[in-house]
């Protein structure tokens, strides 16, 4: 049997979400096709890339350069003429022309839930590929309950073909540490030399992320805590005029820290540094930050909505994200409550443990490999 993966989301520069899963999921599902000798499997690239992981004799690196439209076109074309038995594409599109066995990860339907997030050129094209995912996919990967629940009825999905797989959480070495050197370095290039009390979010800048009222609870919570800092790290997104118009308006330049798309070092440091996690999202998918900061042993606020509860369970501050005081009494809670805070940092090294990519992979070769219509 053949077996093609859309590799075109490994290894990039300044990775996000469905990029890191690429990453992440086939470092470890790559090992477990090798074990399949009766199986023919080609990864696609737009460029090539090294793996992270044992290389299997039978998986083959296939490098299709192409300008635009890469998964539209040059996958389709590949499909076309050299074609395979099933086809796995870790990321929300179709190519134009695929096998039958065609399985798809769809990571989140946000649009559906804020269209005014989305331009109408971004909203059509991602409706129009949900579309066909729902309808033509042999099987469909989702990466939370939240978002099969926004399949089934948003698109009327046979619920039978979703399959419900979670992301793994950060496997962070527990010896790591950064040198004086190193975080005098880092403060300086992150703007963090006045910072010492610090509120963490990390993610695109977006509209969905929440940050105009994440902003406006902070500057509730520094009329009594006005020692502390928050920092907003990550690019820059759809509504992003709108948050550095609520930090004016609320006169926070000085106390809102915006340092850009960060590295993994540099995420880390963060983690490191900060004393709240604070992620009060509207919409995620699976919401990867927040077992990040679990992982660092970092207290958590984040959302009651979405896949989030599904992620923090009981180790998170859970606040409805559309009530600026909820969030601004969490913060205000996490930094004061030593006692909710050794709770939750104690739950979250326990709920961290659900979510692996070692699983996330056993459970995505087993979705590819069984039987079925």
């Amino acid at each position: 049997m053949k077996i093609g993966i859309d590799a075109s989301r490994y290894g990039h520069a300044q990775s996000t979400g469905v990029e890191w899963y690429s990453f992440h999921l086939l470092n470890d599902l790559i090992p477990l096709l090798g074990r399949e000798h009766n199986t023919d499997v080609r990864l696609y690239l737009r460029e090539d890339h090294h793996f992270n992981c044992e290389f299997p004799f039978n998986v083959k690196k296939r490098i299709i350069p192409f300008p635009r439209f890469w998964t539209l076109l040059r996958l389709s074309w590949e499909m076309l003429f050299k074609p395979v038995d099933m086809l796995f594409v870790p990321s929300h599109t179709l190519p134009l022309i695929f096998p039958k066995k065609t399985i798809i990860t769809i990571h989140d339907v946000a649009f559906k839930h804020f269209r005014e997030a989305y331009s109408w050129q971004q909203f059509m094209m991602l409706e129009w590929a949900t579309k066909k995912a729902v309808k033509k996919a042999w099987r469909i990967i989702v990466p939370s309950k939240a978002t099969k629940d926004d399949l089934v009825n948003f698109y009327k999905c046979d619920p039978r073909k979703i399959f419900v797989v979670y992301h793994g959480a950060p496997e962070i070495d527990p010896l790591f540490h950064f040198t004086d050197v190193e975080k005098k370095k880092m403060e300086h290039d992150l703007h963090l030399e006045k910072a010492k009390l610090i509120i963490l979010f990390v993610g695109r800048l977006e509209y969905k992320k929440n940050l105009t009222r994440l902003i406006e609870a902070f500057g509730r919570f520094i009329k009594e805590f006005p020692e502390w800092k928050l920092v907003l790290a990550g690019k820059r997104g759809v509504g992003f005029e709108k948050v550095w118009q609520k930090v004016e308006e609320l006169e926070l330049a000085r106390d809102v820290i915006m340092p850009g798309y960060v590295d993994e070092k540099e995420k880390m440091y963060l983690y490191d540094k900060c004393r709240i996690f604070a992620f009060p999202s509207l919409y995620e998918g699976f919401g990867l930050p927040v077992l990040e900061a679990m992982v660092m042993r970092r207290p958590v606020l984040t959302s009651k909505s979405s896949s989030l509860p599904e992620v923090a369970g009981e180790a998170a501050f859970l606040a409805n994200p559309e009530k600026v005081e909820e969030i601004s009494i969490g913060l205000k809670r996490l930094a004061s409550d030593g006692i909710l805070i050794s709770r939750l940092i104690a739950k979250g090294e326990e709920q961290v443990k659900k979510f692996s990519w070692e699983k996330a992979a056993k459970e995505t070769y087993e979705i590819m490999v069984s039987s079925g219509s």
